[in-house]
């Protein structure tokens, strides 16, 4: 069977009749106020737009309860005004201090297969401005050539998450969460209110990869803020 090409612009307005039920709040103590730099295409797909690929993003964090952004304009404004071109860790960083932003995002799109059933790949890294409590061995793993960005021993201290997201429709475990994103993000009547529709068009499937990348972020903190904060006890000698 002749696969179905996805023709939806790689944009996102934004408007999906959205109903989101129950999105999980911010779990961080201290970043409220995310930066959201444009995402960077390794690709070489002629559509890709990564200023509104990261505005997608940054749509997706605003859905959780106590955050602010700064959408990707932003932060090439306030790049363009200090002569920063957005290329290594420490630009990053500085552009984010100068939007008084307590962390910014970094991220590059490395696979994007837009055929039915299409699959992205997104290297995303999560860098404070101010520090993260890190042991040495930790900081020794964080400089080194990482994607998307490299880390200096300069950053280091300030990279708070890394890792490589695969939003694959073919793969069982992608299906069940885009059904479940579907379900409760569009109303019956959208033709998105299904799975199905979301995989067969573009626009939406970017924005389930974007809740992805988001939920990621969220639980790699929740699950952190568990670990450094339940003290186990021995019930025979509390």
């Amino acid at each position: 069977m002749k696969r179905l090409l996805l023709v939806l612009p790689f944009a996102l307005s934004g408007c999906l009749g959205e109903t989101y039920r129950n999105p999980d709040p911010n779990p961080f103590k201290d970043v409220k106020r995310v930066a959201v730099a444009p995402f960077l295409d390794r690709t070489g797909t002629k559509s890709f737009d990564g200023v509104k690929a990261g505005d997608a993003f940054a749509s997706e964090v605003l859905m959780h309860r106590g955050f602010e952004v700064v959408r990707p304009s932003q932060v090439l404004d306030a790049a363009a005004g200090k002569g920063l071109k957005l290329e290594t860790a420490d630009d990053y960083l500085a552009v984010a201090k100068l939007l008084d932003a307590d962390a910014i995002v970094a991220a590059e799109v490395t696979e994007l297969e837009t055929y039915y059933p299409p699959r992205t790949t997104v290297a995303l890294q999560f860098l404070r401005t101010g520090r993260v409590p890190s042991q040495p061995e930790d900081l020794e793993k964080h400089v080194t050539s990482a994607r998307p960005l490299a880390i200096p021993p300069s950053a280091a201290p300030h990279l708070d998450q890394a890792f490589e997201l695969v939003a694959d429709a073919a793969n069982d475990n992608t299906r069940w969460e885009l059904e479940d994103w579907a379900e409760a993000r569009v109303g019956p009547d959208s033709p998105w209110s299904d799975g199905e529709g979301v995989a067969r068009a573009r626009e939406p499937y970017w924005r389930f990869v974007c809740a992805l990348l988001v939920d990621r972020i969220l639980d790699n903190e929740s699950s952190r803020r568990v670990r450094t904060e339940t003290k186990w006890s021995n019930p025979e000698h509390p």
